[in-house]
C-alpha cells in the first residue's frame, strides 16, 4: 500500500465498534429455532436490525431491508474512507451485476428495474441510462470492453451465460490489475483465493456437463476460466482425464486443500456443490478476520463489507427457509459462520 497508513485510523475504529454489533451465533440460532419467519423476524428486531424490521410491512419484504443494509455500508464507506475509490473496487460487483441484469433484459425485451441493487458505483437508472445508450464510458476500461462485447455476443448467439463469463472475467482482470498496481497485498491474495475457489468449481462443473469427454472439457473449460487466481488454467487443462479424488489429493497440502477435499467428497455423494459453497465462504472469511490483526489500513474495511454481505446471506437462507417451512436442521446445514 502505498501511503501513511494512520490516515485510516479513523474509519478502522469506526467499524471496529460496528463490528460489536453484528449478528452472533446465539442470534442466528435463535432466529433458526424460530417457530416461522415472523418470529425469525421478531428475534431479529432485538438486534441492530430492530429499526429496519419494524418498518416491513411483512415477512416477505425481508429483502429490500437487506439490500438497503448494503446500500448504507457504501455510503458509510465513502464518507469515512480515506481512499473511496480503493473501498469502492469491492462493490463495483453490484455493478457488474447490474449490467448482466441489464444486457439480458435488453436482449429479452424484459424490465429489471425491480431486480437492480443500488449498492453498486454507479446508480441503477445511470447504468440503465448507460445500457440503453451502449455507452461504456463511465466503467473501467476492461468492463467497457466486456460489457460492449457481451452485447454483441448476445445479439449474435443469443446465449446470456456469454454475458456472465465476459463480464466476471473484465470484472477479476481488473480488481487483479488494480489490487497489484496499489501494492495491496492482503486484498490481491482475497482476490486470488477467490478466483481459485471459483475456477475449482467450474472444473468440476464442466466435467460433469461434459461426461468423461475430455477434448470437449479442454475446449469449455478456458471459455469460463477467470484470471488472476493462483493455479494456472494448465494445472486444470492437465487434469481432465484425472479422477476427481485424485485432484482433490494434489491441492491436499494446499491452503484451499480441506475445502477442496470435503467438497468433492460431498459432490460426488450427493452431485451438489452446496457443501463446497459453504466451506468456501467460511474459508473466505476465516481469511478476513486475519485483518483484526491490522491496526491500520483499507483490509478491516473490506473484511467488514465481507462480514455485512455473509451476516446478509445467513439472514437470507433463514427466511427463505422459513417461509418455505424447512426445519430447523435443514436449514442449519446451508448456514455460515459468523464473523462475530
Amino acid at each position: 500500500m502505498n501511503g501513511d497508513k494512520t490516515e485510516y485510523a479513523y474509519s478502522v475504529a469506526r467499524v471496529r465498534a460496528l463490528e460489536t454489533g453484528l449478528l452472533d451465533r446465539g442470534k442466528i440460532e435463535r432466529m433458526v429455532e424460530a417457530r416461522d419467519a415472523a418470529e425469525a423476524l421478531k428475534v431479529l428486531g432485538e438486534t441492530p436490525y430492530a429499526a429496519a424490521v419494524g418498518q416491513l410491512a411483512s415477512v416477505y419484504d425481508y429483502e429490500s431491508m437487506l439490500r438497503r443494509e448494503l446500500v448504507a455500508v457504501r455510503a458509510l464507506f465513502w464518507k469515512i474512507s480515506p481512499h473511496p475509490e480503493l473501498t469502492d473496487l469491492f462493490f463495483l460487483k453490484y455493478d457488474v451485476l447490474n449490467l448482466k441484469l441489464l444486457l439480458k433484459g435488453r436482449h429479452l425485451g424484459q424490465k429489471t428495474d425491480d431486480l437492480l441493487v443500488a449498492a453498486g458505483t454507479i446508480g441503477p437508472e445511470r447504468l440503465a441510462a448507460m445500457a440503453a445508450a451502449d455507452n461504456w464510458k463511465e466503467l473501467p476500461a476492461e468492463l467497457a470492453a466486456a460489457a460492449h462485447q457481451a452485447g454483441e455476443a448476445l445479439a449474435e448467439e443469443g446465449d446470456p451465460q456469454l454475458v456472465d463469463t465476459l463480464l466476471d472475467k473484465a470484472y477479476y482482470a481488473y480488481l487483479t490489475r488494480v489490487l497489484g498496481e496499489r501494492g495491496e497485498e492482503f486484498l490481491r491474495a482475497l482476490v486470488s483465493l477467490q478466483v481459485d475457489l471459483t475456477n475449482i468449481k467450474t472444473f468440476v462443473r464442466v466435467r460433469h456437463v461434459v461426461g468423461g469427454d475430455a477434448a470437449r472439457a479442454r475446449a469449455l473449460l478456458p471459455r469460463f476460466f477467470l484470471p488472476g487466481g493462483r493455479l494456472a488454467l494448465d494445472y486444470f487443462l492437465a487434469q481432465v482425464e484425472e479422477p476427481l479424488p485424485a485432484f482433490a489429493d494434489r491441492l491436499a497440502k494446499d491452503a484451499l486443500g480441506p475445502v477442496v477435499g470435503e467438497g468433492i467428497t460431498a459432490w460426488q455423494r450427493e452431485k451438489s456443490l452446496t457443501r463446497y459453497e459453504k466451506l468456501a465462504d467460511d474459508f473466505l472469511l476465516a481469511y478476513v478476520k486475519k485483518s483484526r490483526l491490522i491496526a491500520f489500513g483499507v483490509e478491516p474495511l473490506v473484511a467488514y463489507l465481507m462480514a455485512k454481505e455473509n451476516e446478509i446471506k445467513l439472514i437470507r437462507i433463514i427466511m427463505v427457509g422459513k417461509i418455505n417451512g424447512l426445519p430447523a436442521a435443514e436449514i442449519r446445514e446451508r448456514l455460515r459462520d459468523v464473523y462475530a
